[in-house]
């Protein structure tokens, strides 16, 4: 996935994944997917508007790992219903809480998928 125009060049790597997502954004609740994180966020794929600007609470069910309960700021937000020729509507995220064991099996994930891109020859 491309930064959004006016985006902030990201800090630190972000990987391609299929994790599902819990979240909740006022009083709607939604399950989707992350299709790509990293230390500092990630982008939910959403077929429902996801509130610009408004913070998320999620649970991120990452293989193999414990839920991970973080929540994240909208930075940019895509409207599927909105976006003639964007057939991906979703939101980025930046995470703004997130408790130190959560974050420490989050690192650990990421660990993982550095090491699996490296054997892949990335």
């Amino acid at each position: 996935m491309a930064d959004q125009p006016g985006s902030p060049k990201r800090a630190d790597e972000r990987y391609e994944v299929e994790i599902r997502v819990d979240w909740v954004s006022g009083r709607m609740f939604v399950s989707d997917h992350v299709t790509n994180i990293g230390k500092g966020g990630l982008f939910i794929r959403s077929e429902r508007p996801i509130p610009a600007q408004g913070e998320v609470a999620m649970v991120l069910w990452l293989p193999g790992k414990a839920p991970v309960h973080a929540t994240g700021k909208v930075v940019w937000s895509q409207d599927p219903s909105r976006a003639p020729g964007q057939p991906i509507g979703g939101a980025g995220i930046s995470f703004i809480d997130i408790h130190p064991a959560d974050r420490a099996l989050l690192h650990d994930y990421l660990r993982d998928l550095e090491r699996h891109a490296h054997v892949r020859g990335h």
